[in-house]
């Protein structure tokens, strides 16, 4: 019995001897967790989702599982509401650039006539001033004496002209005495062919008498027939001088009495009437400066058009986009983890449409203040696969105060102060081997 007793005595204080060397040399249960860290590999998810649409699924291009790159199509919703809205802006915009084209030849054409008018205005305005200037002014002596040199010039034009009927008149006389020779001598050509035609048909006679006597008969045809043309031209040279001596006669008439108008000088009344045609142009001008201004205005009326175009364009451009984000694409190169919504099923904007998993492998890993200056961001970290018995290198992403659960409260009564922890997330890179969900062990110091 004392044996016994000796024997667990030994090895109590043989346990206790080890706890105690194994606690100092930090081979504790507690010092061994502290310096191992058992984590998990973590894959990277993006939720991919409709940015400001939705509507009802018209096309699945995927499948849970499948590998896809960033820009591949996942799926689309139904466009043809935006369709036939988009169609319409366009054709509403067709139609504001035909009217804001016509609206701009519009004032275009305006504006040229309105030039015009101005330069025309200004011209008139000119022409009445310069009118009423010479009317105030009464006639300079230079120009009554041109007037009576334009009054003798047109008594000369009358006098040639009474000379010229007079001339016509002697060759129409001529003419006609010409006339009556033409006649006789006809006449007689005719009696001599009678005569010589007889003795021919008589046998009496030659065929070369005859024909003698045919062509002196038709000589003076011809003779009478010319003569009577020349009365003819004499008549007519009659009647043009005649014509042309009236004429003569309106003009010395005309011109008198522009001298005596301007010997006798300008009435009241001409006076009133050269300034109220001098007020007319000056109001005409008035009034196409006033239609310029209008004018002006409608240029309001084609900026308008082209603001409410402008607006258009905007609503087409947010359509446009509307319709492009309808196209669900991959934000990422990775694997679909799970397709959200059905064929045919309603999403709402901004609802996820799939999960992509990244080929982004991570762990997070919670180390105590007292080892945390081993972990830097960027450096690298060698980490233990477990499944695989392999080791991998990782790189630290970022490192961040824990929450608040991983702290450890020690009891003060013993003179210790509490430990924080620290989240270390660090990258690996995925190889084909690696797969989420697989342990991975971390030593620290």
């Amino acid at each position: 019995m004392n044996k016994k007793i000796i024997v667990y005595v030994l090895l109590v204080v043989a346990l206790g001897t080890g706890g105690t060397l194994m606690a100092m040399s930090g081979k504790d249960a507690v010092s061994m967790a502290a310096q191992q860290k058992n984590t998990l590999l973590t894959a990277d998810t993006v939720n991919v989702a409709f940015q400001g649409v939705g509507g009802r699924v018209n096309t699945i291009e995927v499948r849970e599982e499948q590998q896809v790159k960033k820009g591949d199509v996942l799926m689309t919703l139904d466009p043809v509401d935006l369709d036939l809205q988009i169609e319409k802006l366009k054709t509403d915009i067709a139609q504001a650039d035909v009217k804001i084209k016509q609206a701009k030849d519009g004032l275009q054409n305006q504006s040229e006539k309105i030039s015009n008018s101005e330069k025309q205005g200004q011209l008139d305005i000119q022409a009445a001033q310069a009118g009423e200037s010479l009317l105030n002014q009464g006639t300079r002596a230079e120009d009554i004496v041109r007037q009576k040199l334009a009054i003798e010039a047109a008594q000369q034009s009358l006098d040639a002209a009474l000379t010229g009927v007079e001339t016509a008149k002697r060759n129409a006389e001529i003419a006609q005495k010409t006339v009556s020779s033409r006649q006789q001598a006809l006449d007689l050509a005719k009696v001599n062919y009678n005569r010589i035609k007889a003795l021919y048909d008589a046998g009496a006679g030659t065929k070369a008498e005859l024909d003698n006597a045919k062509n002196q008969l038709d000589n003076a045809q011809i003779a009478l027939d010319t003569a009577k043309d020349q009365v003819e031209i004499a008549n007519n040279q009659i009647t043009a001088a005649s014509k042309q001596s009236d004429i003569a006669k309106n003009g010395i008439a005309q011109q008198q009495t522009a001298l005596d108008k301007m010997e006798a000088g300008a009435t009241a009344e001409e006076r009133q009437q050269a300034r109220i045609k001098t007020e007319k142009a000056k109001e005409a001008l008035t009034q196409t400066s006033q239609t310029r201004k209008d004018v002006k205005n409608s240029e309001y009326n084609v900026d308008l058009l082209a603001q409410q175009k402008q607006a258009l364009s905007v609503q087409l451009k947010t359509l446009e986009l509307q319709r492009g984000r309808m196209v669900l694409k991959a934000s990422t190169d990775g694997k679909v983890a799970r397709i959200v919504p059905k064929m045919g099923e309603i999403v709402s904007t901004g609802a996820t449409g799939a999960v992509i998993e990244t080929n982004q492998l991570y762990y997070d890993i919670y180390v105590g203040e007292d080892s945390i200056s081993q972990f830097k961001a960027g450096g690298n970290v060698t980490s233990h696969v477990v499944a695989l018995d392999k080791d991998v290198q990782g790189k630290v992403r970022y490192i961040t105060s824990a929450p608040q659960y991983t702290n450890m409260r020690m009891s003060r009564d013993k003179g210790l102060s509490d430990i924080s922890s620290f989240q270390v997330r660090v990258d690996v890179q995925r190889t084909s081997e690696l797969l989420p969900g697989m342990t991975v062990e971390v030593v620290t110091k």
